[in-house]
């Protein structure tokens, strides 16, 4: 049996609760103080703790430090219960480790819901163990691919945060995978097992549905034209995850909505006299920096608040040194277990991947290997299409300090050839040489 301690000076609250849970499935110990709570975790090391943000004796996050990091099944779940005046420190208490937080009066709903999700003694997941720990020195962390430094910091947040309920901000530059960050924060959560939504505020809609319609859902007869009862992506959401992409692109009122729903754990459609309960956890990506989105009129600076106790910066491509060979290889392999060939990817190329910005980052590398796959041999030379059109990743060359010259040659004389779409007489006069020294160069650069 589950066992809880509940940590309330209020009698009626502590006894109310201690039934509730109880009648879930829960044993349960009370304390009235920190002292009583310090006292009690002495004795056993609870599955869950539901604490009063205030206590006689101090602050119920002061209890943070007295529970055990790491017992069987991960963080113990710590839930505040708080009044509205305090939504504020309790935000800021899921920076430092509590898993989620209740408004005052408790939301029994919402309770249960909490509960439901809490795992039995020592019945922690092998997914999440070997997400956390297998593979993750080979450069693998569920779906992400990297070993680097910057990687492995994302990581470490990523493990942090998802056992946690708290609400999530994702920024990176265009394709540097915050949907996959999303992802792997849902699978390693205990929703794991419910829906994971994804919305993109950016992506073209239905206009015959406004924002408010697809995020909350309408009743029927809420506008011209609804003629049936829609759920949003809110509902769809229950039990689990919605990701919401491009934030920045929801209109500001959308934003402060979410923000009420976040802080209510309610909704109510379009049309609706009544509220729902809303059980889903939120995680949201953009391109911008908070500060940045914020600056430009594009964030408010609420949601802001809300999503600022678990917030991770996705690192440019550029800057994850080795990682591009191993994305490269991974993408190269996806390839060859879905057409049943063992093509393989030669130096060359791994130089012309070390050499380019990358802009596009992971999505423009995979999108640029995928299309190399198709048009090559078994043995895959170059990046550069096989038609003459001309690569992005060739316009410019760059070239770290140290490469060597015969190295930089080549990489020019490709990129330059790419640039003229193949006509070797354009590119020897770019080159500054004779179109016989060109081929006598590109037939050395076959041999090589």
């Amino acid at each position: 049996m589950p066992h809880a301690l509940i940590v309330e000076d209020d009698p009626n609250s502590l006894s109310g609760l201690a039934a509730i849970l109880q009648a879930d499935g829960f044993s349960v110990d009370v304390a009235a103080t920190l002292a009583d709570a310090r006292e009690a975790l002495t004795r056993f090391i609870p599955d869950v703790v539901l604490i009063d943000l205030n206590l006689p004796d101090g602050k119920g996050l002061d209890l943070l430090q007295n529970l055990p990091s790491q017992p069987p099944d991960g963080n113990v779940p710590v839930i505040v219960m708080t009044g509205n005046a305090t939504v504020e420190s309790a935000i800021e208490g899921l920076r430092h480790g509590i898993w989620d937080y209740l408004l005052k009066p408790v939301s029994i709903p919402r309770l249960r819901s909490l509960l439901a999700r809490i795992p039995r003694p020592y019945e922690l997941s092998e997914e999440v163990q070997s997400l956390r720990t297998v593979l993750r020195e080979l450069g693998r962390f569920g779906p992400m691919v990297g070993r680097s430094d910057p990687m492995q910091a994302v990581y470490d947040t990523i493990e942090r945060v998802a056992q946690t309920e708290a609400a999530v901000l994702v920024y990176g530059e265009t394709g540097s995978g915050k949907q996959t960050v999303a992802h792997t924060i849902h699978e390693m959560s205990r929703r794991r097992k419910g829906p994971f939504v994804r919305f993109d505020a950016s992506a073209p809609r239905d206009t015959s549905r406004s924002f408010e319609s697809l995020l909350f859902g309408h009743e029927r007869g809420a506008f011209p034209g609804a003629d049936i009862r829609m759920a949003g992506v809110l509902e769809e959401a229950a039990g689990g995850t919605l990701y919401v992409e491009n934030v920045t692109a929801l209109p500001r009122d959308q934003q402060m909505a979410l923000v009420g729903a976040l802080d209510g754990r309610t909704i109510r459609r379009m049309g609706g006299t009544q509220d729902t309960p809303a059980d889903f956890r939120l995680i949201v990506g953009m391109e911008r920096t908070p500060t940045q989105a914020v600056q430009e009129g594009v964030l408010v600076d609420d949601l802001v608040r809300r999503l600022s106790a678990a917030t991770i910066a996705l690192p440019p491509l550029r800057e994850r040194g080795s990682d591009i060979e191993l994305l490269a290889q991974h993408c190269i392999d996806e390839c060859n277990g879905e057409t049943g060939q063992q093509k393989r990817l030669a130096g060359t190329v791994l130089r012309e991947l070390h050499v380019y910005d990358w802009p596009g980052n992971v999505r423009e590398l995979r999108t640029t290997l995928r299309h190399a796959y198709r048009t090559s041999d078994d043995t895959i030379e170059t990046l550069r299409s096989v038609d003459g059109s001309r690569s992005a990743a060739f316009s410019s060359v760059q070239v770290t300090v140290g490469t060597p010259l015969a190295t930089v040659e080549e990489l020019l004389i490709r990129a330059t050839l790419d640039a003229v779409g193949g006509t070797r007489h354009r590119a020897a006069s770019m080159l500054g040489i004779s179109p016989k020294t060109l081929y006598n160069k590109l037939q050395r650069m076959k041999m090589n």
